[in-house]
């Protein structure tokens, strides 16, 4: 959809007109100028604003565009010319916009007229996937949570322009990892699917290169099954699924061998976290803790999706092999020829269920010891393992941080879409409309809110809140259903499901209608 939008402030000082549409959108721009004739003015348009004025160098792949008008007499409408996308991996297709959007489109929040005094008017055609912004709502006695929670809804919509899960404007294509955290998102955002259908299919044309990556495609059919119901797609997708296991890359041990240490092919290699300076001085080998844990958690997806034991009896003896070479004294190591214990190795053996509870007093200590020493793509397996071991307070902690590496820093340096890294002294070539860093989109309704679907098309879930030292929470989940209504307060919790759910908290099962039940 194209939402025409007008300017929330504006203002002119020295000759410049500056204009601030309020957030950062996926659009073009019009403006209706009256001049003599032949006045030259120049426009622009940008993400980045330093002391009230366009940042005309913000760096890295930051929006800034401009060019030169001549007027014409009278009042007229100019658009702003956006030149074509380049693409960075040619050998990718790139996302191109929809045909409405009526040409190329660029993200930007600011515009500047330079050189024009007169009246005008300026418009900004923002481009959007079909989103209802009332579709899913989150508050809590906690503003600064409610600030990261409305700044992640609105990366995700906003990043819908293209109708699938892209990586940002720097190269525009769809990349797994970010269509996990995107797709999860969307989900608890809006009860939509297309989107996530359109880029599940693109990957199996054009897998990305990271050995997790492939095996988080049964993970995102996984989920997308969970939500939408889609088993239609589901059966026609098996096949195509299996392949993204990388069996062939697998040992007599069965664990998953990274074929780029050991045959020099880069087309698929181990990526842990991204950009490199963000793994915790992860040690490499040619067997890696990381993958082998994604390579599990892929294989139960492909159970549940498939209902095949083999797949099941697999993930069993990949988990005593993972736990035979790389658990060490109680806790997991980078690879079996390592002494060293990441933050990601800690993270990932406990998200996918590696680690037993037996060994989480050590890792989650560790957790604890090395806060947010990844990046905002693993920060989503942070909090999810986080979630999963009783780590409630500390999650909480990472979302309302305001520190280097937290969302309110992001908000601080003036994004409104999250940025593809926490700084941008951590990325320098980073964009600033990049949706994997929204985790708390989809972190704070299954892990904070503890909803979470239990079969196809969320026709059961699974109620599990871990609200820590939050006072209150309000909480509405959107389903192909209707919306399930959540309330914490004083220490009772009142449920609203729409008819056609059941959900259980803690071995209660609720029916339709509204409960109240006490913590």
């Amino acid at each position: 959809m194209i939402v025409k939008q007008s300017a929330s402030r504006q203002e002119c000082r020295d000759g410049i007109q500056f204009i601030d549409f309020g957030k950062d959108a996926y659009g073009r721009l019009e403006v209706e100028l009256t001049g003599k004739g032949g006045e030259r003015i120049e426009l622009a348009i940008g993400e980045v604003a330093t002391n009230g004025r366009l940042n005309r160098s913000p760096g890295g792949y930051r929006c800034f565009k401009k060019m030169n008008l001549i007027l014409k007499s009278g009042s007229h409408h100019y658009a702003f010319d956006i030149p074509k996308h380049i693409a960075l991996r040619p050998l990718l297709p790139n996302c191109y916009p929809p045909e409405e959007a009526g040409g190329e489109i660029a993200p930007f929040r600011y515009v500047e007229i330079n050189g024009y005094s007169g009246p005008f008017k300026a418009e900004r055609y923002a481009v959007f996937a079909s989103f209802d912004d009332n579709a899913a709502s989150f508050h809590c006695s906690d503003e600064r949570l409610n600030h990261v929670w409305e700044f992640c809804k609105y990366s995700i919509k906003a990043t819908t322009a293209f109708g699938m899960y892209i990586d940002g404007e720097r190269e525009c294509l769809p990349y797994e990892g970010d269509a996990y955290i995107n797709q999860l998102g969307h989900f608890c955002c809006n009860a939509s699917y297309d989107i996530a259908r359109k880029t599940i299919e693109h990957f199996f044309e054009h897998p990305t290169w990271p050995t997790e990556w492939h095996l988080l495609t049964p993970i995102l059919a996984r989920d997308y099954l969970l939500y939408s119901g889609d088993a239609e797609s589901i059966a026609r997708w098996l096949p195509e699924l299996k392949e993204k296991l990388l069996l062939q890359h697998i040992g007599e041990d069965l664990l998953l061998r990274d074929i780029s240490r050991i045959r020099g092919d880069v087309r698929i290699r181990d990526i842990v976290d991204w950009p490199e300076e963000e793994r915790n001085s992860y040690e490499f080998g040619e067997i890696n803790l990381v993958p082998n844990c994604y390579h599990y958690g892929a294989l139960l997806a492909m159970y549940e999706l498939s209902g095949d034991d083999f797949y099941l009896k697999r993930a069993a003896t990949v988990k005593q092999a993972i736990c035979g070479t790389m658990l060490e004294n109680g806790i997991f190591v980078d690879n079996p020829n390592s002494n060293h214990t990441s933050l990601h190795s800690a993270m990932f053996s406990i998200r996918f269920g590696i680690a037993d509870t037996a060994e989480y007093p050590v890792l989650t200590s560790l957790i604890r010891a090395k806060g947010m020493a990844c990046s905002v793509y693993g920060a989503q397996f942070l909090l999810e393992a986080c979630y999963r071991c009783g780590l409630a307070d500390h999650a909480l902690h990472l979302m309302t941080d305001n520190g280097l590496r937290s969302w309110q820093n992001m908000l601080d340096k003036g994004a409104t879409i999250t940025m593809e890294a926490w700084d941008n002294s951590c990325k320098p070539n980073q964009d600033w409309n990049h949706a994997w860093g929204a985790a708390p989109a989809n972190i704070i309704p299954r892990g904070l809110c503890g909803i979470r679907p239990t079969a196809p098309g969320f026709q059961t879930f699974e109620l599990d809140p871990q609200i820590a030292s939050l006072k209150e929470i309000s909480l509405m989940q959107p389903t192909r259903h209707g919306p399930i209504k959540l309330e914490i307060q004083n220490g009772k919790l009142n449920l609203s499901i729409p008819e056609g759910i059941h959900g259980s908290y803690r071995k209660r099962i609720l029916n339709s209608g509204n409960h109240v039940i006490p913590l």
